[in-house]
C-alpha cells in the first residue's frame, strides 16, 4: 500500500511538473536570471532591430526583427537572454544602415522575469 502512495505521488509530481513547464511557454526556468529586453530610442528615425545571443536555454540564437518608433520604446517580447551576459545588439536607421555592438544585460540590477531597458541615440 505504502508502495502504491509513493508511486502515485511520484507520477502526480512528475505529471505537475510536465503541465506546468507546458502551461507556461516562454517563461524562463533556468536558475540564472532571465530577461525580456526593451530598446529605447531617442532618434527621430525609425530604428529596426534584433539580438543574437545566449537564451534561457543556454542556445544560441537570433531573435526576429522589431521596429521602434520614433522616440519610443519597443519590448522583443517571446525572447528570453540570460543576464550577466552579452548579447549582440543588431540596429538599422535608414541615415545609418546597419550596425551591430555587444550590449551588456547586468544581473545585478535586474531580477529573473524582469524586462531589462537597453537604449539607443
Amino acid at each position: 500500500m505504502r508502495s502504491l502512495k509513493r508511486k502515485i505521488a511520484a507520477a502526480a509530481l512528475v505529471a505537475g511538473t510536465v503541465l506546468g513547464t507546458v502551461a507556461i511557454p516562454g517563461t524562463a526556468f533556468a536558475g540564472t536570471k532571465n530577461v525580456q529586453l526593451r530598446i529605447c530610442s531617442g532618434s527621430n528615425e525609425t530604428v529596426k532591430f534584433y539580438f543574437v545571443g545566449e537564451n534561457q536555454f543556454g542556445d544560441w540564437v537570433g531573435s526576429r526583427f522589431w521596429e521602434i518608433a520614433p522616440k519610443g520604446c519597443t519590448t522583443a517580447e517571446g525572447y528570453w537572454w540570460v543576464a550577466g551576459r552579452s548579447v549582440e545588439f543588431h540596429h538599422r536607421k535608414p541615415s545609418t544602415g546597419w550596425r551591430w555592438e555587444p550590449r551588456l544585460i547586468s544581473a545585478n540590477d535586474t531580477s529573473d522575469g524582469a524586462t531589462y531597458d537597453l537604449w539607443i541615440g
